[in-house]
């Protein structure tokens, strides 16, 4: 219980995370690029957890700003520490609901989101709900830049089949996939940050399919 308060209390104040409460909530819509004081291109990731994708990736491109996006707050906690902890300004942790997000990003503000290892969410009632669905393309479609890129991995069959489809349907073009990305001689960009999903799934003999569209 001692350690569940500690980290309620350090994303109630951390600058690192934005959440429902903050001064900044609800205002952030056309204005990241004053949050983060600078003009660099705005990276998403959805669904991320501990952020790895994001902490890496602040590291390796200073010149680009990050923020991943979660609505569990005891996630966001251990990738918020790391950023204070190594002082790291183009980062920072957004806890809503995906759902939510055209209440937080303005028409052609973002220049990537990547989606890492989202729930599959197989039975039939829930389809609707996938990070992948042809409504959230939707919603993407409206945030990312012209030229911008959507990308998807996953360990999920199913799921990267159901996603392809999707994106087929939708408005986003240039589709270029893979249902192995480690044994494919394309997207050596993405290959360099393996979450922890994204080990455990290696390590069961599991492939990991990727694709990526642009708007």
């Amino acid at each position: 219980m001692k350690n569940k308060l500690e980290r309620y209390e350090f994303n109630k104040n951390s600058s690192y995370i934005i959440q429902d409460g903050k001064p900044l909530f609800n205002k952030t819509k056309g204005k990241w690029n004053s949050i983060f004081n600078n003009n660099n291109p705005i990276c998403l990731e959805l669904g991320c957890g501990n952020g790895e994708y994001t902490l890496s990736n602040s590291q390796s491109h200073p010149n680009y700003n990050f923020i991943g996006i979660d609505i569990k707050g005891s996630r966001l906690w251990k990738g918020a520490k790391y950023l204070e902890n190594n002082n790291i300004k183009n980062a920072l942790f957004l806890r809503i609901q995906i759902e939510n997000i055209l209440d937080f990003f303005d028409d052609n503000e973002v220049k990537e989101i990547i989606i890492s290892f989202p729930d599959p969410r197989p039975k039939k009632r829930d389809i609707k709900k996938r990070l992948t669905n042809l409504n959230f393309l939707a919603i993407y479609n409206k945030i990312i830049i012209n030229g911008g890129k959507l990308m998807l991995k996953t360990d999920d069959k199913e799921l990267f089949e159901y996603s392809i489809n999707e994106v087929k349907n939708s408005k986003f073009k240039n589709l270029k996939y893979s249902d192995n990305l480690y044994s494919s001689n394309e997207f050596d960009y993405v290959k360099g940050v393996k979450t922890k999903y994204e080990k455990k799934f290696l390590d069961q003999g599991k492939t990991i399919k990727f694709y990526e569209c642009l708007k």
